[in-house]
């Protein structure tokens, strides 16, 4: 009886350790046939993309269909082809269509959403994370949209260096070529933004999004961060409570954090159809107009003070990113350091905090410099 009890018990346990490596992994096919183990990675397709400084894609899809059906919420069919780090060749399979509401309107070439197939990603060894942004060109003019995508990613990035809650980004070098016409190609620098499911998985926090929050609902310092970015780069063009252009995520302790996101209207990219926000007092793109919940000055102490100690690593970003021309680079410096010398110290920065009170929105930061132009 022993015997038989013990025989049973091992066959029971080796039942459950079979199906437990099984859970473990997943099978691709070699080229005989045959299967091989692929182990499960914690890794998404973005953040493999992301090991570079400049990944190389290739999207193969209708371009013409893509761009006569940009008022349509429609996916299309695409192929989607990236060189990894070592020079291997990889390609999936993925859905495309135009995305956001004034880009993909304005834009001769609008913005995309990416999206992939869970089981070729997880068969790939990746997580099931199967969608991402692509910002393009926008722009038909090579030289002024490539300067115009680098400035808004370099935007993300000083962000990033901020703040781990914030959209990662990966500068990318995109062909376009069309499915019907494979002579026609198109090569333009873009950058990949994570989905909203990849920064709550990676934040362990959870996507809101319905509207009118109040400002006791925010984390404080996380609001105030947000906010005094978007003021350094000298974006007006956006609204918690509306969910314009900032995302909205729920930590554990149910306090919800801004991300921000979208700045070509901002001062720092001054894209060429950026115009002022005069509901908040703006007169010229670029003019900094603080529109956060600070009622004075004392209620910026900490997070002003924090930027004065990111001064040195947010301009080194900026001088370092030599995919800009040195001239560009030293008038984003200079853009940038006269917010710097405007909080330089808690007295000035209150005297620019009261020099002009906006009824709708917040302060205006009456020191206005002119907008870092886009070269031509």
């Amino acid at each position: 009886m022993k015997t038989r009890f013990f025989e049973s018990h091992r066959l029971f346990f080796a039942i459950l350790t079979l199906m437990f490596f099984q859970s473990c992994t997943t099978t691709s096919l070699l080229e005989d046939g045959s299967e091989t183990a692929v182990p499960h990675s914690d890794q998404s397709l973005f953040s493999i993309l992301s090991q570079q400084e400049v990944v190389e894609l290739t999207l193969i899809t209708e371009i013409d269909s893509l761009l006569q059906k940009r008022k349509a919420d429609e996916y299309q069919n695409a192929e989607f082809k990236y060189e990894d780090q070592n020079g291997g060749q990889h390609s999936f399979q993925a859905k495309v269509k135009p995305r956001g509401k004034f880009r993909r309107m304005t834009c001769d070439f609008p913005p995309l959403k990416l999206k992939f197939s869970k089981e070729e990603l997880e068969s790939a060894g990746m997580t099931e994370m199967n969608e991402m942004k692509l910002v393009t060109h926008c722009l038909d003019d090579k030289a002024v949209s490539r300067e115009m995508v680098l400035r808004e990613y370099l935007a993300y990035k000083l962000y990033n260096e901020l703040t781990p809650n914030s959209l990662q980004v990966q500068l990318a070098k995109i062909t376009y070529q069309d499915k019907a016409n494979p002579d026609y190609r198109m090569t333009r620098y873009g950058f990949l933004i994570e989905d909203e499911e990849e920064i709550t998985w990676r934040t362990g926090t959870e996507l809101v999004e319905k509207m009118g929050h109040t400002a006791d609902q925010l984390s404080a310092s996380h609001e105030k961060l947000s906010s005094v970015f978007q003021y350094m780069i000298g974006n007006t063009d956006w609204s918690i409570p509306m969910l314009r252009n900032v995302e909205l995520v729920k930590k554990a302790d149910g306090k919800l954090l801004p991300v921000p996101y979208d700045f070509d209207f901002s001062g720092l990219v001054a894209a060429p159809y950026a115009r002022p926000n005069v509901d908040v007092g703006q007169k010229r793109v670029g003019e900094r107009v603080f529109m956060g919940n600070a009622n004075n000055a004392q209620d910026l102490y900490s997070t002003l003070n924090y930027f004065r100690t990111k001064q040195d690593d947010l301009i080194e970003i900026v001088a370092q990113f030599d995919l800009l021309a040195p001239n560009t680079r030293e008038s984003i410096v200079n853009y940038l350091n006269d917010f710097f010398e405007e909080i330089k110290t808690q007295k000035t920065a209150q005297e620019y905090l009261f020099k002009n009170q906006n009824k709708q929105t917040g302060t205006v930061f009456q020191n206005v410099v002119s907008t870092p132009p886009i070269s031509n």
